[in-house]
C-alpha cells in the first residue's frame, strides 16, 4: 500500500508538503498540489481511517447527504441511521443543499449518500482526492464507479421481478409501469419490467410504460419543479412523485390501455395514481389494480391500503451507518451488503381469480 512518503519521493517534496496538499490545509503551490494529487491517485493512495483519526479529532458526526426528508423512504432511512449511530456514540446530520466542495469545511467524519448516482457524482468531482469515508445506499442501477464506495444494496431489478410475479399470481398479465422518468431511462426497475413483460406486450410495450417527461407536466408547479441546484449537483432535482403519479393516471386513460394493473416507481407515486383515478371515477382495485415499492409508514394513511414491495428503508439506513462507523473504526468491511425484499399485501390489488383483494 502506498504511503505519503512514497508520494513525497515521487513528487520531489517533503512529507509535510504532501500532508498539507492531501488535507487541504496550509499553503501549497497550486501546480505542486495538482501534481501531488495526481500522484496520489496513480498510486492508489487512500489513508486508513485510524491513521486519519490520529491527525484530527473526531467530530462524532456523520452526514446523510439527503435533500428530501419529506419523502417517507428517506425519513425511515434516517431513523435507522440515527438509532445505529446513537448506540455507538455518533450523531447523524442531514443536508443535501451543500456544494460538494463545502463538505470539506463541514465538521463530519464520513458521508452516507442516498443512492449510487449521488455517490458517483461526489466521488468523481469534489471527493476524488478528498479522503473522507463514503458509504452509499444502492438500488442496482448501472453506475460505473472510478472510485467505488462500499454500499448497502437493494436489488430493484429482482424486486421488480418479484412484484410482477405477485401480480401474475393474482391473474394480471397485462401490466403497465409508472415511472417518473422517460422510457429510455437506465433504471433497474425498467430493466426488470421490460424483461418480464416484453414477451406479453411485445412491440407495443413502450405504450405501457407511463414514463413522465417534462412536457407532460405542463405549467403546474405543484407537479414538478425542475430546479437545478445552484450547487452544481446535477443529480439533485426537486420533484413530486405524487404529482407525477397523477399525470401517469391521466396518461393511462388517454392511451386507452387494457392493462389490469399498474406497477408504480414507489408508494408515493402510487398514491398519486390511485387518488387521481378515484377523482376520475375509476375504482381501485375494482377497475384497476395498483402496486408500489417502499413499504414505509405512509401507506397506513391511504385508502385503499397500498399493496407494495417492502424495501426495508430503516434497515438499509441502519446498515449504511453501521458500515460507515466500522470503516471509521478501522474494521474490515464488506464492499457490498445485500438486503432482501418482501411483498406487503394490501387492498389495492384485485385477485382476478377470486374477484377479491388478496389481503
Amino acid at each position: 500500500m502506498a504511503t505519503r512518503k512514497d508520494i513525497a519521493n515521487r513528487a520531489g517534496v517533503s512529507v509535510s508538503v504532501v500532508s498539507r496538499a492531501l488535507n487541504n490545509s496550509g499553503y501549497v503551490d497550486n501546480d505542486k498540489k495538482e501534481k501531488i494529487l495526481k500522484i496520489a491517485e496513480e498510486l492508489g493512495y487512500y489513508p486508513h481511517p485510524v491513521a486519519m483519526s490520529l491527525q484530527k479529532r473526531r467530530t462524532k458526526q456523520i452526514l446523510f447527504y439527503c435533500k428530501d426528508l419529506q419523502n417517507s423512504f428517506n425519513i425511515e432511512m434516517y431513523q435507522g441511521m440515527m438509532e445505529t449511530a446513537k448506540d455507538r456514540g455518533y450523531m447523524v446530520v442531514f443536508n443535501g443543499s451543500l456544494d460538494f466542495n463545502s463538505i470539506k469545511e463541514t465538521m463530519i467524519d464520513g458521508i452516507i449518500m442516498p443512492n449510487e448516482n449521488a455517490a458517483q457524482w461526489y466521488l468523481e468531482s469534489s471527493g476524488k482526492n478528498y479522503f473522507l469515508p463514503v458509504v452509499t445506499a444502492s438500488y442496482g442501477n448501472p453506475v460505473c464507479f472510478s472510485k467505488a464506495a462500499p454500499r448497502v444494496e437493494i436489488d430493484m431489478y429482482k424486486a421488480t421481478k418479484i412484484a410482477v410475479q405477485y401480480l401474475r399470481d393474482n391473474g394480471h398479465e397485462k401490466i403497465a409501469l409508472g415511472m417518473p422518468y422517460e422510457y429510455n431511462s437506465a433504471n433497474a426497475r425498467m430493466y426488470g419490467y421490460l424483461e418480464e413483460l416484453r414477451p406479453v406486450l411485445k412491440e407495443d410495450i413502450k405504450r405501457y410504460v407511463l414514463g413522465i417527461h417534462k412536457k407532460d407536466m405542463g405549467e403546474d408547479e405543484r407537479l414538478l419543479r425542475f430546479i437545478e441546484e445552484q450547487t452544481g449537483n446535477n443529480f439533485t432535482v426537486e420533484e413530486s412523485f405524487y404529482g407525477k403519479g397523477e399525470v401517469a393516471a391521466q396518461l393511462f386513460l388517454e392511451r386507452n390501455l387494457d392493462a389490469t394493473a399498474i406497477l408504480c416507481f414507489n408508494d408515493v407515486f402510487a398514491f398519486g395514481v390511485c387518488n387521481q383515478f378515484i377523482r376520475m371515477g375509476v375504482r381501485v382495485p375494482e377497475d384497476i389494480s395498483i402496486m408500489g415499492f417502499d413499504g414505509t409508514f405512509a401507506r397506513r394513511y391511504t385508502s385503499p391500503l397500498m399493496t407494495t414491495v417492502d424495501l426495508s428503508a430503516k434497515k438499509q439506513g441502519g446498515k449504511c451507518a453501521e458500515l460507515l462507523l466500522d470503516m471509521l473504526e478501522g474494521k474490515k468491511v464488506k464492499r457490498v451488503i445485500h438486503l432482501p425484499v418482501k411483498i406487503m399485501p394490501g387492498e389495492s390489488v384485485k385477485n382476478l381469480h377470486t374477484g377479491r383483494s388478496p389481503k
